[in-house]
């Protein structure tokens, strides 16, 4: 059992989230898992808030690149991609390693998640679903996503046809996509979805993360 938000006992939830750290932050310009923002690292931020509630994290990366260091009380590992494909890869990466049958994928720029967010969505994988992924003003948000271990044969039949990005997989696969109206009711400005491309998109969340700005909703 871990402390939840508000001092709560909380069980874990048997996944593993895959964050996903290996993007080239081409946009940013420098390592974007590493910048640090109100006193830890944007990669250390995701870690901490998904901690309380999966049962293990796998930090994904490419080869040889160095990422900054993340601790935490729930295990955790950092693996390497293994196989080329940008982002799909990563995701085929952390699947193949995770010890539970359903994971949780994030990206290392999503500092804001909700925990009754991903409680919910996690709610909605039942087994005849391989995939439960949001919604947010009509796009589709596979960093905060639900997949079962099941999907990575569509994966891998992707990434061979030499395709790359998250969604050319999911016609092979289950997918119950989670409507704009459902998620605003956990979330209802969806920070979860804020993240990190530029320099300029810290301006936005350093409230948040410093408490200047208000909860959720209020």
């Amino acid at each position: 059992m871990k402390l939840a938000e508000g001092g709560d006992l909380a069980p874990e939830l048997p996944f593993s989230a895959i964050i996903l750290a290996g993007g080239r932050s081409v946009r940013f310009g420098r390592d974007k898992s590493a910048e640090i923002v109100a006193g830890r690292s944007l990669l250390q931020h995701v870690v901490d808030a998904v901690s309380p509630i999966a049962s293990e994290i796998v930090v994904v990366g490419a080869p040889g690149t160095a990422r900054p260091p993340a601790s935490s009380e729930t295990p955790l590992r950092h693996v390497e991609d293994v196989r080329e494909g940008g982002a799909l890869a990563g995701l085929y990466s952390g699947l193949l390693v995770c010890s539970q049958p359903v994971a949780l994928a994030l990206g290392c720029d999503m500092p804001l998640l909700s925990r009754p967010l991903l409680r919910y969505l996690w709610g909605l994988l039942d087994r005849d679903l391989d995939v439960v992924m949001p919604l947010w003003e009509g796009k589709k948000e596979p960093l905060h996503a639900f997949y079962r271990r099941t999907c990575l044969s569509a994966i891998e039949k992707a990434l061979d046809g030499g395709k790359r990005r998250f969604v050319d997989f999911l016609p092979d696969v289950r997918v119950r996509y989670v409507s704009h109206d459902e998620l605003q009711r956990l979330d209802p400005e969806g920070r979860s979805f804020w993240n990190v491309n530029y320099p300029s998109d810290l301006a936005r969340i350093l409230p948040v993360l410093e408490g200047t700005m208000p909860p959720r909703g209020e």
